[in-house]
């Protein structure tokens, strides 16, 4: 894994974290004591934070692997088949894939009483992930 850009990895996990922290900062609190700005702003930051995931594994199946996945599905199972997502980690990401698909593409369909209560046990994978990355770069 020698010719990755570390400090991009670095960026990446950080944009993940920080979006992680506003929306659970904002799911916090029972669901009907959300505001539609809040909700709009989890919205915001799950998109955000499926991206930098997304870029992130296309980065490391890039770099580390030299294979150029043509979707993040397959990202993630570059990934999944080099022993750095399991394939409760890899069902995982697919999910928040097809929900960031959704919440560009089709966001009038989005219940978010469905994404309040999946977000709060959802995250676990996520951080799993970022710590083995920071492990296995050392960073």
């Amino acid at each position: 894994m020698t010719s990755l850009d570390k400090n991009y990895v670095r960026r990446l996990i950080a944009d993940i974290e920080e979006a992680m922290e506003i929306v659970l900062e904002d799911l916090s609190k029972p669901f009907n004591s959300i505001s539609r700005a809040e909700k709009s702003e989890v919205r915001y930051y799950l998109i955000v934070m499926v991206e930098a995931l997304v870029a992130l594994c296309y980065h490391l199946s890039r770099r580390a692997y030299n294979i150029t996945p043509g979707s993040s599905i397959e990202a993630f199972k570059v990934l999944m088949d080099r022993g750095l997502l399991t394939s409760e980690e890899f069902d995982d990401f697919a999910k928040l894939a097809r929900l960031r698909n959704l919440l560009v593409h089709r966001y009038w369909i989005i219940d978010d009483r469905r994404i309040y209560y999946e977000v709060k046990k959802n995250f676990k994978h996520v951080k799993n992930f970022i710590e083995k990355i920071r492990h296995v770069l050392s960073i």
